[in-house]
């Protein structure tokens, strides 16, 4: 038996002990005594007061929004020779994708004698490949840009690899990175590259990146693209604009986005410590005294993963990738980054960002305990509970997505002007969102403490992709629809996370009964709603896989 089996066991062996004893013992309605009962509830309150000052700075960030959005950045003017721009497009057996990221990128309107393609393809597909590998050579000699086609035998580094494989064999001043689901439109490189420029043409030196918008190709597709769009609108249109604005400071998203390549040379290069190589690099880059940009009005659509298998595996690279980056650089941010005191606390709280998760899971786990023993704010009544722990989170939800629902329309291409009924659409999109990130939590919970406490060089699990537009896949994708198909056989590292899933529905569902059991009805709808949130999401790739069989069947 494993170490970390007999670690479980015992872990959960203790909790349901502690379980049998408070239960057993506790007296509900029991008002906090003595000098030991408050400190006590101060200590187990810990976890909610830190989750209410990250909550704090996130409202703070969308409430000043409205001030910094009239500052907008302005583009410079190019200088007479422009300058020489490759674009990247790092793939990884893209069969459904790769042809459309590639057209997309030779279509720039950029000179052709500035501008190379670099199709940075580690695919172990031999078929894709070839097709790939074709693709590029012709339409090289259609177009006479200088489209390469560059495969590594060994993908040490994974996609940080790849990029920085192409970055040594180029010359380019800049870099441009796509991943293969994105749609960047003609005119993306004649609208950023002029932000590395001042209005006389002169270069902005301490400039590392741009950063474009994410915008979406299939937002209205799915209950699952609806709350993956909500949170795109929320992070890049209002938490990004304000950072960048005030901050001077946001971390570039992996794809949609434009290197100064000096700035990729002095921070270090690429490299794959951490899996989201991306913002480790952005940090890396502020830590050698650049600036990044993010510009809202420059829209790149992509495609939002369509299953919740291929969003667990984002999800979970990118939480275990978020933790990595806070134990990398948490340490040289407190103490020896040289910048005023408020910009290190609020770069303190973004790379400690993804500790929500477990602060979060550890609240949930611990309330139950508060309430049996009395030591909570609901001791003193009903309207304490609901003002202290419902009302912040349920009102920061709301404000978030009203702000989104209304200031992302730009993001839409559908929809030219926001009119109450898209706006109220947009909106109801919370509901989705705020089901799967509930259902969501144990998973993160453990990506997290994997990142933190987990080997840095992890592997890369690519996201699959279909070339989805909102129901219609890409013309020669022939592998899209399988690309839809729940994967027969879960791999071995996801064991550990499904364990846990199962302990802590357990947990709640036994809380749930002993609260019905004294009469404690709002208690146990809240840990009831958790589970069904939880298993819901377990099941749903299930339900969808039975219904394509039995469309199939009777086709």
């Amino acid at each position: 038996m494993k170490r970390s089996d007999v670690a479980i066991g015992l872990a959960v062996a203790c909790w349901f002990a502690l379980f049998v004893v408070t239960t057993s013992g506790a007296v509900p309605g029991k008002l906090p005594s003595g000098a030991l009962d408050w400190l006590l509830m101060a200590l187990l309150h810990l976890p909610f007061i830190t989750i209410l000052c990250f909550l704090a700075v996130g409202f703070f960030e969308r409430f000043d929004y409205f001030r910094v959005i009239r500052q907008p950045h302005q583009p410079g003017v190019l200088p007479c020779a422009p300058p020489l721009v490759c674009i990247q497009l790092p793939m990884f057996n893209e069969d459904a994708v790769a042809e459309r990221i590639i057209s997309a990128a030779v279509a720039m309107e950029w000179p052709v004698e500035a501008l190379e393609v670099q199709v940075l393809d580690d695919s172990t597909d031999a078929a894709t490949r070839e097709r790939v590998r074709a693709f590029c050579l012709e339409i090289a000699q259609r177009t006479g840009v200088d489209c390469r086609w560059i495969h590594r035998v060994d993908r040490k580094g994974y996609k940080a690899g790849a990029l920085e494989a192409g970055r040594k064999a180029s010359k380019a001043e800049y870099f441009v990175i796509f991943d293969a689901d994105f749609l960047p439109p003609a005119d993306f490189l004649a609208r950023a590259i002029p932000h590395f420029y001042d209005g006389a043409g002169r270069s902005i030196d301490d400039l590392a990146v741009v950063q474009a918008q994410w915008g979406h190709l299939n937002d209205g597709e799915s209950f699952l693209t609806q709350a993956q769009a909500m949170w795109v609108d929320d992070h890049h249109t209002i938490q990004k604009t304000w950072r960048s604005t005030m901050i001077g400071f946001v971390n570039f998203t992996g794809t949609a986005g434009v290197w100064r390549a000096q700035a990729i040379e002095n921070a270090g290069g690429w490299r794959a410590a951490s899996l989201v190589e991306d913002c480790e690099l952005s940090v890396r880059a502020l830590l050698a005294g650049y600036r990044t940009r993010f510009v809202g009005s420059i829209i790149a659509p992509a495609e939002l993963p369509q299953t919740i298998a291929a969003y667990r595996s984002q999800q979970k690279r990118w939480t275990q990738g978020w933790a990595q980056l806070q134990r990398m650089h948490f340490p040289t941010l407190l103490r020896r980054y040289r910048t005023g005191l408020l910009r290190r606390i609020y770069l303190l709280y973004f790379a400690g960002i993804a500790a929500q998760w477990a602060l979060w899971t550890v609240w949930i786990l611990v309330m139950p305990f508060l309430i049996a023993s009395g030591l909570w704010l609901g001791a003193f009544g009903t309207s304490y509970a609901m003002t202290a722990y419902v009302a912040p989170p349920l009102f920061f939800a709301v404000f978030a997505a009203l702000i989104a629902a209304n200031e992302a329309k730009a993001t839409y291409a559908a929809q030219t002007h926001c009119t109450p009924a898209t706006s109220l659409a947009r909106f109801g999109r919370l509901v989705p969102y705020m089901i799967v990130n509930t259902g969501m939590m144990p998973h993160h919970f453990c990506a997290y403490l994997e990142g933190m406490f987990g080997p840095l060089h992890a592997e890369f699990v690519r996201t699959p992709k279909t070339a989805s537009t909102g129901g219609m896949a890409f013309a020669g994708s022939a592998n899209a629809a399988q690309s839809l198909a729940p994967p027969r056989k879960k791999p071995a590292s996801n064991r550990p996370y499904l364990r846990f899933e199962l302990f802590f529905c357990a947990t709640l569902v036994a809380w749930a009964g002993w609260f019905l059991h004294l009469g404690l009805l709002a208690a146990a709808m809240w840990a009831a709603w958790i589970v069904v949130c939880i298993i819901g999401l377990r099941i749903a790739p299930h339900l969808n896989a039975h219904s394509r069989k039995g469309i199939s069947n009777a086709g």
